[in-house]
């Protein structure tokens, strides 16, 4: 048994609006290890964040990517994918591929991201709280006055003035590609107009910029100069470090409470499963049980799904 048992509520899945098929909305958190500010938005690292992200959509073209910002030391992605594994099979890759260049960037080695956090988001409602929480990170952080000035590697320039945002992604044996990041419509939206959905992002960002502006009044701040984050050192860390209990799922109450239902009823059978596969390894013989749906299996459950990725 995992230490944490992935699952998900297949009732809360919705609908796609680009590819017209059923997905699951997560949240997606990844921390620096030692909370190093090794994502520090140097032009270099904004080029190559957006690359991978550029790249990940051509390589998973059942990917939907609501929103994403990288702040130094963390980052947030609202994605929608089909189910658990394909989930997996993404994060996978984008987060490997984000220690090795970056890594290469500010010249270290070892890990450089820790494990990370997966929360299905089950309601438009909760959707459209993680879009505007996304969205506000660096203006929540005093770094920037308006979620529009943020120069983090981030959607806000195509959410909010409909840029078009571009990376370089650098594949084996030294090719250089510049790609174009797509942000696709969040579930719920796809009825508006560009124009629409953008005036409604910016209802959002000019929210954010009004809750966070008396705070920065009261602490005596100036009005943030965005270029300086550019500026911070990589390798060191916050003063404080904040820490709040992750959600299992960004929805209401009972939709807690089902989660929790249905993680309990389904923990025996994903033991049984994993046990039963151990045995098969040590015993080809020995009958092998399918484990949950609408759970991951194992790692090494996955090892196929994985080589269908042509690494680039």
């Amino acid at each position: 048994m995992p230490v944490a048992l992935r699952t998900l509520l297949p009732v809360h899945s919705t609908i796609s609006p680009r590819q017209g098929v059923v997905v699951v909305v997560f949240d997606i958190t990844s921390k620096t290890v030692d909370d190093l500010f090794l994502l520090v938005p140097d032009h270099q690292a904004v080029d190559i964040l957006n690359g991978i992200l550029a790249r990940a959509q051509q390589l998973f073209e059942q990917l939907d990517l609501y929103n994403y910002f990288f702040m130094s030391n963390h980052f947030h992605w609202l994605l929608g994918v089909p189910d658990l594994v394909a989930k997996s099979v993404v994060l996978e890759w984008v987060n490997r591929e984000i220690a090795k260049r970056i890594n290469k960037l500010r010249r270290r080695t070892g890990p450089l991201l820790t494990r990370n956090h997966a929360i299905q988001v089950t309601t438009l409602e909760h959707a459209i709280e993680r879009m505007r929480y996304i969205m506000g990170q660096g203006t929540a952080q005093l770094l920037s006055r308006h979620p529009a000035d943020d120069v983090f590697a981030c959607a806000n320039p195509a959410l909010l003035k409909g840029e078009a945002i571009e990376g370089t992604f650098v594949h084996a044996g030294g090719r250089k590609e510049r790609l174009r990041v797509r942000l696709d419509r969040l579930p719920g939206f796809g009825h508006l107009s560009p124009q629409a959905y953008r005036a409604f992002l910016w209802e959002l960002a000019d929210s954010v910029a009004a809750e966070h502006r008396p705070r920065r009044k009261k602490a005596g701040l100036p009005v943030p100069d965005p270029e300086a984050v550019r500026r911070v050192d990589p390798f060191t860390r916050p003063k404080e470090r904040k820490r709040s209990p992750a959600p299992v799922v960004h929805g209401p109450p009972e939709h807690v409470e089902e989660w929790h239902q249905h993680q309990a009823e389904i923990r025996d059978a994903y033991s049984t499963s994993s046990r039963a596969f151990r045995a098969w390894q040590a015993d080809p013989t020995q009958p092998m049980v399918p484990w949950p749906p609408y759970t991951l299996p194992p790692a090494f459950a996955r090892k196929a799904l994985r080589a269908r990725v042509e690494d680039g």
